[in-house]
Order: structure tokens, then C-alpha cells, then sequence
């Protein structure tokens, strides 16, 4: 089976140049992994991955044509971009041992054989042997992608690396594929395998699965195998008046991970959204604050009575926080109410006019600046500054 037809031209060419230097120095090279499935799935290919059994930075260096590369002594691999704009992945075959269940592996150099041991999934082990064109599937992975059947490759497999149960679901949902490892991953989440790695490495995955396509699949299948503890309905998507007055749409990633966290049931997946580096501390702050004061904020605004009042608890909340509260539904009028006609209001006098009028007191000054404030926003009235200037005193009587 030839997968070359599945790249582009340019890659093609880069691959074959890789190919003539390894025909040359005697070295194997075989393409690995995801470019490999995609091929056979036809889809578009994503990433390329080249296994050589030597080391990638003698092989880079005699390359033309690169624009840049990175090479990574501790794993030895080669990050290489090409003129003609292709990426590809230089890596040595290597072996991977794990000291502790969740740890990350050790790895030492070795040959093709334990490489695709040590991959995830058997649909993720195969590899393009790019000298004899041809393909080494070891553990039927061209048949369970036939069969639409995804299962991992050896014993311990999600122990070893829990983070491949979260690419279980992902590959499951983007290809349509049935998890046959099920039971087992019920079970390991049961023992609490996720409790042997970090919050960054468990917040890295749920980032990657809210960036699929078919993002609120992706948690579902999560809440079916207890990863989750989320409410379905509220996982659902309904845009609010208020997201589309913000131009806000779940292709916004961070959206989705605030539409995770306004569904979840669980402490545990909220304190690890809370707790690591990998989102923005914007997104963050605004999942800290809700976690602690939802229900506070909840009840002020209900109780809110007027627009001057609501635009003092709401004025210096970021669009996450307005977004959020939009899905609540007895809130939702008064969010659509606030960001229509009040999120952009400027007072129309400000302290100096006052001054001028020889108002001098600074109590004063802000209670006039408060009163008029008032008045506009309940009235949704806008006056002339001429006019209250004017009239600033019968005004001042009334406050």
C-alpha cells in the first residue's frame, strides 16, 4: 500500500529527500503514527512523523532547504520547518519505560518494533516503511480502523498514561469508532488513575478535546465513562441573545471551557480548571469567582430593581462573567438589558463641570455625578450637558 498519494506535493518532495539520505547512510526510516491512519482514512494529513533507528540531528544537518529546526537532545527528535513551508518530525526510535503508574517515561534509543509498542492506540501504530514502501502493522491496526474499533496495544496501557483515556474519547467521537477497552477505562477511573498526574497534563487534554469539532461529544462520552460529573441539559447549546450581541461562538475554545465548567457537578474538575498553567488567567479568574460567589451574584441581580443599580453590579465584570451569567435564565433579560443599553454609557458631566460651578465640596460633586447617573439610566434618557448644567441645582435639591 503506497500512502505517498495522500500527501501533497511538497511534502512529498521533502519525504523523499529524507528517504535518498537514509538509502545513503544505510539508516531506516519509516513514517509513524496519526499521518499513517489518516492516510488509510483518508483524511487530510496533519502531522508527519518520520522514525529513523539513528540519530536525527546527523540526518538534519545534511538536509537542504530547511528554514529552521529545533533539536531535542533528551528525546532525540528534530523539529524541522522547510522552506517550501512543510513541517515534519525527525525522531529516533525509542523504547519508553514508566518507574510509577502516571509518571512520565523514561526513554533510550532502540529500533522500530518498540517504538509502535510504545504507542497508545492500535490504529496509531502503524508505520510507512519510506525506503521498502511498505507498511509494518504489527497489531492490526488496518483492520481496526476497518472496523472501526479502537483498544490500546499492552497491559497497563491507561495506567501506565492515563491522558491516552482522554484520547480514547477523542479519537472515538472524531472517527466514530467504538471504544473496546470500556470496561477497563471504567475501571481505572474508578481506582482514580487520574490522581497520579498533574492538573496540566489532565487540563492539556480536556483543552484538547473542547477544541474538537465535536467538542460537547467529546463530554459527554466523558460523563458516560464517570470522568465527569456534568448536567447534560446544561451542557447543551443555546445561544443567548447576550453571546451574539458580544459576538461570542463556541468556536471560541474558552468559551467551551466555560460552558464545561457551568455544567459540571464536580469539585474535583472545577478545582483543576481553577488550578494550572495551561488556560488564561482571565478564564480562570472568572471559574474562581463563580465557584466562590455564583449564588451570591446569582440573588443580587435577581433582586435589582432598577438600571442604575444593575449597572453598578455589573460594570466591572469581563465578558466571560456576563457571558456565564447570560445562561442562567431568570438572568438573561437583565445581562441583554445591561450590554444593549447600559455596557457603553458614559456619564454626561464630570467632575470638573461641577468644580465650575463653584461646587467644590468633594461629597458633594460625587453625589450630583451619582444622582444624574441615576436618572439617565432609569429614565434612558441621555440629556444635553448644557441642559443639566443649568439645572444642577433644582437637581441638587432633589438628591
Amino acid at each position: 500500500m503506497n500512502i505517498l498519494k495522500s500527501f501533497t506535493k511538497g511534502e512529498i518532495a521533502i519525504i523523499e529527500a529524507i528517504r535518498d539520505l537514509c538509502i545513503k547512510k544505510g539508516v531506516k526510516a519509516y513514517i509513524v503514527g496519526g499521518a499513517v491512519r489518516d492516510a488509510i482514512l483518508k483524511n487530510k494529513i496533519k502531522d508527519i512523523d518520520i522514525c529513523v533507528n539513528y540519530n536525527p540531528n546527523s540526518i538534519v544537518t545534511q538536509l537542504k532547504g530547511i528554514k529552521y529546526y529545533k533539536y531535542y537532545k533528551n528525546f532525540q527528535t528534530a523539529a524541522v520547518t522547510f522552506q517550501n513551508g512543510v513541517c515534519i518530525d525527525l525522531i529516533r526510535c525509542r523504547k519508553e519505560y514508566y518507574k510509577r503508574h502516571g509518571d512520565l517515561p523514561k526513554v533510550e534509543p532502540s529500533d522500530i518494533y518498540d517504538d509502535l509498542y510504545r504507542r497508545d492506540f492500535t490504529i496509531n501504530s502503524l508505520a510507512y516503511d519510506i525506503v521498502g514502501n511498505s507498511i509494518l502493522d504489527i497489531y492490526g491496526g488496518i483492520g481496526d480502523i476497518k472496523n472501526k474499533v479502537l483498544k490500546k496495544i499492552h497491559f497497563n496501557s491507561y495506567r501506565e498514561d492515563p491522558t491516552r483515556i482522554f484520547r480514547a474519547v477523542k479519537y472515538c467521537v472524531r472517527y466514530g469508532f467504538y471504544l473496546e477497552d470500556k470496561w477497563e477505562i471504567e475501571k481505572c477511573i474508578k481506582e482514580g488513575i487520574f490522581n497520579t498526574i498533574s492538573n496540566d497534563r489532565i487540563m492539556k487534554e480536556i483543552y484538547s478535546l473542547c477544541s474538537e469539532i465535536n467538542w460537547i461529544e467529546n463530554i459527554r462520552l466523558c460523563n458516560d465513562l464517570k470522568i465527569f460529573n456534568i448536567d447534560g441539559q446544561a451542557l447543551e447549546v443555546e445561544y443567548s441573545n447576550c453571546e451574539k450581541d458580544l459576538i461570542f461562538v463556541y468556536k471560541n475554545i474558552d468559551m467551551r471551557i466555560l460552558r464545561l465548567f457551568y455544567s459540571l457537578r464536580d469539585k474535583v474538575y472545577v478545582n483543576i480548571l481553577i488550578e494550572n498553567s495551561i488556560l488564561n488567567r482571565k478564564l480562570k479568574n472568572t471559574i474562581k469567582y463563580f465557584s466562590e460567589e455564583l449564588h451570591m451574584v446569582i440573588n443580587s441581580i435577581k433582586n435589582t430593581l432598577d438600571n442604575y443599580k444593575l449597572y453598578q453590579l455589573l460594570r466591572s465584570m469581563n465578558d466571560y462573567k456576563l457571558i456565564f451569567l447570560s445562561w442562567h435564565y431568570e438572568l438573561n433579560y437583565k445581562i441583554y438589558n445591561y450590554i444593549n443599553n447600559m455596557s457603553t454609557y458614559k456619564l454626561s458631566l464630570n467632575g470638573n463641570d461641577i468644580i465650575d460651578l463653584g461646587i467644590k465640596e468633594g461629597k458633594s460633586i460625587k453625589k450630583i455625578l451619582n444622582g444624574v447617573m441615576k436618572i439617565e439610566l432609569n429614565t434612558a434618557l441621555k440629556w444635553e450637558k448644557e441642559y443639566l448644567l443649568k439645572n444642577i441645582g433644582e437637581m441638587y435639591k432633589c438628591l
